[in-house]
């Protein structure tokens, strides 16, 4: 067995080398970033060109390609004869008719040709199925067409045969999501997979030194600083916007980058994800002086690169309304880290959901250094019955994922609910979400008029200078967003008034306010985010001295009060 020996292959070619020389197995599973440009002496080839030129050009007497759209076809046109001719020699012995030179696209009639090809002894050949996903996709074996079936059978034959391991013939499969491949494919031990991972900043730095000289686009920024911003894009992505910039002569900046690289990663992940960028941080939240001082050590750490102190996850957990989203921006944009807000990736279609994930963590490892918001996680993650095990597959997905120690101070999940109750509880464990963090009404006037003042500087209020007293107290048992409305009521009256905002404006506000009224429901969420907390430094002083059976039954009674 051979591969053509080269000292600047990829570390997933050189992986691919090794195990196929070490005899183990000659079918490979090339997977993620499959659809890409692959550096190769100095030029950038599709990833089939570089196979050929890397890899099999010196050592196979032919090397042909089949995915079920082109049909069979030939790194070189020669290689199509020595094939005809090599298969019409094996179909004269057995007084079979000669194949016609159109070759067949189907898979039916296309896959035994290249078995019987594979069969002839003393050759070398190396097969290149792309879109693997189309020809074997990732139903239940019994939900197959009979084609389908067949297919699949005959590639995991062909992982098997003693007489094609002991060939020197190599099989290489091509499927850019592993989900959307056949189980029987992805999990077989004979097939070895192969994960080419998204470029890395130095990968996307030579690239981008060579093709913006190329394309005489011009650049704005140093290409350090484009490198480094561009994670998660492809080099033909980054291509892409360098193509752009030659075209209209507009400068490659940091905001163009910017711009362009939201654009296509959520395009690329379907909608599932959205890239924010927030505009404030922890110092325009009022009052939760504790859950700050907390998150602000967090960003730190994360910052200064001391990964040990950063947590894997944090969990924020509390009643609608007190303001958990708002928070996780600001701490967002205070860690320096990616933001990435996780949409529903829930899908009716069986294998969807599945695919959509996969999507999504091959674009987070990309990244590299990335925040991963889902609010309402109860909803995005919960369970539901009678969705042929979708969900348990999934679960187990985002469990290994999360609890990846490699990941710690690189990815960091930040999640938020109101009913941590409906969640698996092996997936609030420390070492997934090691801090977690309660939010609750504003427990005082004092942090109340702290909320008033960050919600005037927030939405730049102009207003007349007067106390807060009387608003703070005919406030009590609102929560922040609550708050936040009814200064923005108040402002809308001085409006209609033609004045800078009173203190008559904002108490005309609270009188028309209605708040919410479901208290019960309320005081159920704050004991759940009391149950959940990690921190007892983080509890209002009335939960602190709280024991567990007194918390317990508090629950229970709410909960049987609430029929929930």
């Amino acid at each position: 067995m051979t591969l053509e020996v080269a000292a600047a292959l990829p570390a997933w070619a050189e992986k691919l080398r090794h195990h196929y020389l070490s005899g183990t197995t000659i079918q490979f599973l090339l997977h993620n970033n499959v659809r890409d440009l692959v550096a190769w002496r100095g030029e950038y080839l599709r990833l089939d060109k570089f196979l050929y030129e890397a890899l099999l050009k010196q050592t196979k007497d032919v090397v042909v390609y089949y995915d079920i759209s082109e049909g069979l076809t030939f790194a070189v046109p020669q290689m199509k004869e020595k094939f005809l001719t090599a298969l019409n020699v094996r179909h004269n012995i057995l007084g079979l008719p000669p194949v016609p030179a159109e070759l067949p696209r189907d898979a039916r009639r296309a896959l035994p040709l290249l078995e019987a090809f594979l069969s002839i002894p003393g050759q070398r050949v190396a097969v290149v199925i792309d879109f693997v996903e189309a020809l074997v996709p990732a139903n239940d074996p019994a939900m197959l067409g009979g084609d389908d079936r067949t297919s699949l059978i005959t590639l995991e034959r062909w992982a098997n045969e003693p007489h094609l391991l002991a060939s020197d013939n190599i099989i290489i499969l091509i499927g850019e999501n592993v989900a959307e491949i056949n189980k029987a494919i992805v999990r077989s031990p004979q097939i070895q997979p192969i994960d080419l991972s998204l470029p890395g900043e130095n990968e996307r730095l030579a690239f981008l030194r060579k093709t913006a000289q190329q394309l005489a686009a011009r650049l704005e920024a140093p290409e350090e600083a484009i490198a480094r911003l561009s994670s998660g894009l492809r080099l033909i992505q980054l291509e892409g916007v360098l193509r752009q910039s030659a075209k209209s002569g507009e400068a490659v900046s940091i905001s163009m980058l910017a711009a362009k690289r939201k654009e296509i990663i959520e395009n690329e992940c379907f909608g599932l994800v959205e890239m924010i960028d927030p505009d404030h941080g922890l110092d325009v939240v009022g009052g939760m002086e504790v859950v700050k001082g907390q998150l602000a050590r967090v960003a730190e750490a994360i910052k200064n690169g001391v990964r040990r102190h950063v947590p894997m996850g944090i969990f924020f957990v509390g009643p609608m309304g007190t303001g958990k989203t708002y928070v996780a921006e600001a701490f967002a944009r205070d860690s320096g880290l990616t933001c990435l807000a996780l949409k529903n990736f829930r899908d009716k279609w069986v294998g969807s959901t599945e695919g959509n994930l996969e999507k999504i963590l091959n674009i987070v490892r990309a990244l590299g250094s990335v925040m991963i918001i889902i609010d309402e996680v109860d909803r995005a993650l919960g369970g539901e019955d009678g969705d042929s095990g979708v969900s348990s597959r999934v679960f187990a997905r985002i469990k290994a994922f999360m609890s990846d120690t490699s990941h710690r101070g690189k990815i960091l999940w930040l999640v938020m609910s109101n009913r941590p109750d409906k969640l698996d509880i092996d997936l609030k464990r420390p070492g997934r979400f090691d801090r977690k963090i309660p939010f609750f009404f504003p427990q005082s006037a004092a942090e109340r008029q702290l909320i008033f003042e960050a919600q005037v500087r927030k939405h730049r209020i102009d207003r007349e200078p007067f106390p807060w007293e009387q608003a703070c107290a005919r406030t009590d048992g609102y929560s922040a967003a609550e708050i936040e409305a009814l200064l923005l009521l108040a402002d809308e009256f001085a409006a209609e008034r033609s004045r800078k905002m009173t203190e008559e404006d904002l108490l005309d506000a609270i009188a028309d306010f209605v708040p919410n009224r479901n208290r019960k429901m309320i005081d159920f969420m704050e004991l759940l985010a009391v149950f959940e907390c990690s921190s007892r430094r983080l509890l209002p002083e009335r939960f602190k001295a709280m024991t567990d059976e007194e918390l317990g039954s508090k629950l229970s009674a709410l909960r049987a009060e609430l029929r929930l």
